[in-house]
C-alpha cells in the first residue's frame, strides 16, 4: 500500500541548508574545471591565434580540421609514442624497484630501519625542477658521471649523454625513476602492512617458501593496491614536462621532446592555441580510455 510523502518544513530547511553549504565548492568546480574545459573545447573547434587581432570568441569556425591536422601531424604522433615509451620503461622499473624494496623492508629487520625508510622517501618530496637540474649537471660532458667513467676506464670512456637521443632519453628516465620509485615503495609497503597475517603464517607453518607465499598469497591480495599505484603513477608520468625541459629542452633536435613540451611550444611559443587545444583533447580522450581499461580489473575485484 502506498502512503503519500507529507511535506516536512524541517526536512526542507535541512535540504536547502545542505545545498547552500556545498554551493561554494560547486561554484569552484565550475570555474576551475568545467568552464576552462568548455573554453578548450570551443577553441579546438575554431581557428584562432593571438596574432589574428580578434578575440577568441570571434574566431572563425573550423570544425574538426584541427583534429584532422593533429592526427596527421608526424611530430605530434612521434611525441605521443615517445612519451608512452618513456612512461612504460620508467613506471615499470619504478614498480619493480619499489616492490623489491617494500618486500625487503617488510620481511627483514635491521637497525635503523625506520631512518633508512624515511631517507628513501626524500626524493619524492623534491620539486621536479631541482631533480632535473641535479641530473642535468650529473651528465654534463665534464660532469661527475663522466669523471667517474674516465677515472675507471680512461679518457676514451667519456660519453656525450645529451648528444645521443637514446642516451638523453635514458638520463630523463633515470631522473624520473630516482624521484618516483619512493612513491611505489610507499604505496606497496603500506599495502603489505595492511594485509592480514593469518594466511601467511598458515603457509609458513605448512612449509611454503617465500616465493610460494608471495606468488599464491601476498600477490593476489596486494594486486588491487599495485594496480592503483601503477595507474596513478602512469597518469602522472604521462604529463612529464619539467625534466625534459630542464635536462634536454627536447633535444637534440626534437628527439627527446615529450608530449607536454610539444603542446606547450605549439600553444605558447608558436601561438597556435586552437591547434594545441585540439591535440590536448585528443590526449585527454586517449588517457581516459586507457585509464578506463586499467580500472576494469579493480571493478572485477570489487
Amino acid at each position: 500500500m502506498h502512503f503519500p510523502v507529507r511535506w516536512s518544513p524541517e526536512w526542507n530547511e535541512e535540504r536547502w541548508m545542505g545545498q547552500l553549504l556545498i554551493l561554494p565548492m560547486q561554484l569552484l568546480i565550475w570555474f576551475v574545471l568545467i568552464v576552462p574545459m568548455l573554453i578548450v573545447i570551443y577553441l579546438s573547434l575554431v581557428s584562432w591565434q593571438p596574432i589574428m587581432g580578434v578575440d577568441w570568441w570571434q574566431a572563425p569556425f573550423a570544425g574538426l580540421s584541427n583534429y584532422v591536422q593533429a592526427l596527421q601531424d608526424q611530430r605530434f604522433l612521434t611525441a605521443l609514442g615517445r612519451t608512452m615509451g618513456l612512461v612504460l620503461v620508467a613506471v615499470s622499473l619504478e614498480f619493480l624497484l619499489g616492490l623489491a624494496l617494500a618486500l625487503f623492508f617488510h620481511q627483514e629487520e635491521f637497525p635503523g630501519k625506520r631512518i633508512v625508510a624515511s631517507i628513501l622517501l626524500y626524493p619524492m618530496m623534491l620539486p621536479w625542477v631541482v631533480v632535473g637540474l641535479c641530473f642535468y649537471l650529473l651528465f654534463l660532458d665534464k660532469g661527475p658521471v663522466n669523471y667517474i667513467l674516465i677515472s675507471l676506464f680512461g679518457p676514451d670512456a667519456s660519453v656525450q649523454w645529451y648528444q645521443n637521443p637514446l642516451l638523453a632519453l635514458m638520463t630523463i628516465a633515470l631522473a624520473d625513476i630516482w624521484q618516483w620509485t619512493p612513491f611505489m615503495f610507499l604505496v606497496i609497503y603500506s599495502g603489505l602492512g595492511a594485509l592480514p597475517p593469518e594466511p601467511v603464517e598458515a603457509a609458513m607453518t605448512l612449509g611454503a617458501s617465500r616465493w610460494e607465499i608471495f606468488r599464491y598469497i601476498v600477490f593476489p591480495m596486494l594486486k588491487p593496491v599495485m594496480l592503483i599505484a601503477l595507474i596513478i603513477r602512469a597518469l602522472e608520468a604521462f604529463k612529464i614536462f619539467d625534466l625534459v625541459y630542464i635536462m634536454t629542452g627536447g633535444g637534440p633536435g626534437t628527439s627527446t621532446e615529450s608530449l607536454s613540451l610539444y603542446l606547450y611550444r605549439t600553444g605558447f611559443i608558436y601561438g597556435q592555441l586552437s591547434y594545441a587545444a585540439a591535440m590536448a583533447l585528443l590526449v585527454l580522450i586517449l588517457i581516459a580510455l586507457v585509464a578506463r581499461l586499467a580500472v576494469r580489473p579493480l571493478e572485477r575485484e570489487l
